[in-house]
């Protein structure tokens, strides 16, 4: 197919990487066999780019997929096909990351993403500046990485800005794609009022929230957030009259006439399923917000 192909387009060119200094002159394409191919822009018309996507999927990224996980990951999330996963990952987050310019040293910029996590993460590229790096393993809280110091070292190594957007972990991956997407479409809603170098989504929820939103947007905000508990009323009610105490233990106990151990169990219980902090300002504000939005939707 590619000599055909280069029989037709002479500038065809094709590889595992994008050519940076060709970048912007050709048209990117993905084959059947996830092969990289560039052809010079004055050369495909739009009727030629109609024939060619009938067997061919644009590319936009810098790097294909490397590795079995990274390419069960891209399946998944951008050809919305479900992949043979062999041991499914019990759970997972998004960290989508924008640079401001394009890595010099691509090989390295991605051996340091890796050098940050105790096992290699799956990187997938969505463009030349963006892309998404997936945890498959939840950390200890006081193992969890400085997301901070992330920034710095990129400042300092590769003189790079960077911006990331963490997803919270999730545990469904049949719904994986469904969230990447919404994850997606928020992390560009929220920069256009955010420019923290680093935003975690729950942080988020209130720039959100400010947002015209549709009906199902709103139902994956509460999904997405309460996971796990969504159903469980009886402790969303109890996460709820703690927050309204003020994150007073002892009062929200004496309120509901339950011992304090047992009220601390149950906000221990939503941490524990949610992965948020209700006990820190921000997160518990972000969950206060959406448990008031699920009562009016209901």
């Amino acid at each position: 197919m590619l000599q055909n192909l280069k029989n037709i387009f002479p500038s065809l060119i094709h590889g595992n990487t994008i050519d940076p200094l060709r970048k912007k002159d050709y048209q990117w394409f993905i084959t059947p066999n996830n092969e990289i191919i560039g052809i010079k822009k004055e050369e495909i018309t739009s009727k030629d780019k109609a024939i060619l996507m009938a067997f061919l999927k644009s590319y936009h990224g810098l790097q294909l997929p490397s590795s079995d996980t990274e390419k069960k990951w891209m399946t998944l999330l951008f050809d919305n096909e479900k992949p043979n996963w062999g041991d499914m990952p019990e759970t997972y987050r998004f960290i989508f990351f924008s640079l401001s310019e394009e890595p010099s040293n691509l090989a390295a910029f991605q051996e340091a993403i890796h050098g940050l996590f105790p096992y290699q993460v799956p990187i997938l590229w969505e463009t030349p500046l963006d892309g998404i790096i997936i945890q498959e393993i939840r950390p200890m809280v006081d193992d969890d990485i400085s997301f901070s110091e992330i920034i710095d070292v990129f400042s300092s190594d590769f003189y790079l800005d960077l911006q990331l957007f963490i997803s919270p972990f999730f545990t469904m991956t049949d719904r994986a794609s469904y969230y990447y997407k919404w994850l997606k479409k928020a992390y560009k809603l929220i920069r256009k009022s955010n420019q923290k170098a680093v935003i975690t989504y729950t942080s988020a929820i209130p720039y959100l929230l400010t947002e015209s939103l549709s009906e199902q947007d709103y139902l994956i905000l509460i999904e997405s957030i309460l996971q796990e508990t969504t159903t469980d009323e009886a402790l969303l009610k109890t996460i709820q009259i703690f927050l309204e105490c003020n994150s007073n233990v002892s009062l929200a106990a004496k309120k509901m006439y339950m011992h304090r151990n047992s009220l601390q169990y149950r906000i221990d219980k939503f941490i524990e399923k949610t992965s948020i902090d209700v006990k820190q300002f921000e997160e518990a504000l972000s969950v206060y917000l959406i448990l008031l939005l699920k009562k009016k939707n209901e």
